[in-house]
């Protein structure tokens, strides 16, 4: 199964690298794609392009499938994950998805299904109930990193909120407000800073802003 799954992989992509390169406008021929491999730093040539499209390549290497992706000016999880935003595919081995679930995993937003038991139906038949596995904290780098993001985000909107606030002299109680989402907004930056530390990642210490 692992065999033909992996397979099942490669000619996805080689579908998807196909459909991509016809539909670009200009499309762009298999040696034009080829050359902005090239121009990319990581050249594949159009043989390697012509057999991935045909379903005759046998692996894919993840450089690859990073450079074609930049090359079509599209993101790699497209290619891996064509068929949006409901298709089904085995994102593992036996682990069929609808291909946003895909998408918002290999993106670090949410975990995968995974089968936590079975309920009967009205006619007396068994059906199996699915969960969504947490991805796990004590590794998950992506989800503090997302947090963080937003919470710098809420920071510079307060921040620009409150500076058109006392450009229009708008009273002293609606300034306030604002400056309180901002020391909010600064507070989780903060936190979530403190939280990355912990997790080994690399931020700058002493500024929530980083």
């Amino acid at each position: 199964m692992t065999q033909e799954w992996t397979q099942q992989l490669v000619d996805r992509v080689g579908k998807e690298v196909r459909r991509a390169r016809t539909a670009s406008s200009p499309p762009l021929s298999g040696q034009a794609l080829s050359d902005r491999t090239a121009e990319l730093g990581h050249p594949i040539s159009r043989a390697v392009i012509s057999d991935l499209e045909t379903g005759r390549r046998r692996g894919l290497d993840v450089a690859d499938l990073i450079v074609l992706a930049a090359a079509l000016r599209i993101s790699p999880v497209q290619l891996l994950f064509p068929e949006l935003p409901r298709g089904s595919v085995d994102v593992l081995p036996g682990r069929p998805h609808e291909s946003h679930d895909a998408v918002r995993w290999f993106a670090g937003e949410a975990g995968l299904f995974v089968s936590s038991g079975e309920w009967e139906t009205g006619t007396g038949e068994s059906a199996k109930v699915w969960t969504r596995e947490e991805l796990a904290p004590e590794i998950d780098r992506i989800t503090v990193t997302r947090q963080w993001l937003r919470a710098i985000a809420s920071m510079r909107g307060a921040q620009s909120q409150i500076k058109r606030a006392l450009a229009s002299e708008e009273p002293r109680e609606q300034i306030s407000t604002l400056e309180d989402l901002y020391d909010d907004a600064r507070d989780r930056a903060e936190k979530l800073v403190r939280q990355m530390i912990e997790l080994g990642m690399d931020v700058r210490e002493g500024d929530p802003r980083v």
